[in-house]
């Protein structure tokens, strides 16, 4: 009897997980993606203008965002980002931010926050730029790419203190990511010490390899060589190939 009784449990047990496991599954399916896809009539013209805009054609960018029948620039996040980001690299920062304003909440798309954010560093709004970093970094907490344009707004904005205790906060051995090292760059050589910002850079190109570590260096020298100061620049950062690809922390 007790055999029988243990035997019945059991099947029981599987018998409800597996009726649990198929109503997952069925949830599971029924739930919608994080991010609705691009229109179909619009995928061409923003493709097109991604492609312009990763190129270095912005004009060419903003033109086909803006040519009859592509879908309104309010109607898709994605569109949203990327006209701002080009209206930004055209230095159009009036209508950057116009185009970005009406999305602007502290619990908003967290690709909105850094665009702003990236939009403010690029006019010497260090202030204004590390609000919106701060933003993005509490809905994504621990992202070494905002913790490093977090440093460099810092830096811009003469807070060397607080620069230096974000980076502080980033890891030397992450496989994936060079934003210790150039963060120590940028505020050795925010201090005059220049050959260990090239070190630095030096071993970020070892470790990480050219391509990325090119990336990184080209947004390093456009937000830290601002007109008036002292640059920024290294010697090594003068090699730098320019590839007018957006900031890891900044792709739209």
């Amino acid at each position: 009897m007790k055999r029988n009784t243990l035997r019945i449990s059991i099947c029981l047990r599987i018998a409800g997980f597996v009726l649990l496991t198929g109503l997952l599954s069925v949830l599971r399916a029924q739930t919608p993606p994080a991010e609705a896809p691009i229109p179909d009539n619009d995928t061409s013209a923003y493709h097109l203008a991604l492609l312009d805009y990763k190129a270095g054609r912005f004009q060419e960018a903003l033109n086909a965002l803006d040519a009859p029948g592509a879908t309104s620039v309010s109607s898709n996040f994605n569109i949203i980002i990327l006209k701002s980001r080009i209206l930004t690299e055209l230095k159009r920062y009036n209508e950057a931010e116009k185009t970005l304003a009406p999305f602007l909440t502290p619990t908003g798309p967290i690709e909105i926050q850094m665009a702003m954010a990236d939009l403010l560093l690029r006019k010497r709004d260090y202030n204004g730029a590390t609000k919106f970093y701060n933003l993005a970094l509490a809905a994504k907490p621990g992202d070494p790419d905002i913790m490093l344009m977090l440093v460099y707004s810092r830096i811009g904005a003469s807070d060397l203190i607080s620069a230096a205790k974000i980076a502080s906060q980033l890891k030397p051995l992450d496989q994936a990511n060079p934003s210790y090292y150039f963060a120590r760059a940028a505020i050795a050589q925010s201090t005059d010490k220049r050959q260990e910002s090239e070190n630095d850079i030096e071993t970020a190109r070892t470790m990480y390899g050219i391509t990325v570590t090119e990336r990184y260096l080209k947004t390093y020298i456009e937000v830290l060589s601002a007109p008036g100061k002292n640059s920024l620049m290294t010697p090594a950062s003068t090699n730098a190939t320019s590839t007018n690809t957006p900031p890891a922390a900044a792709k739209p």
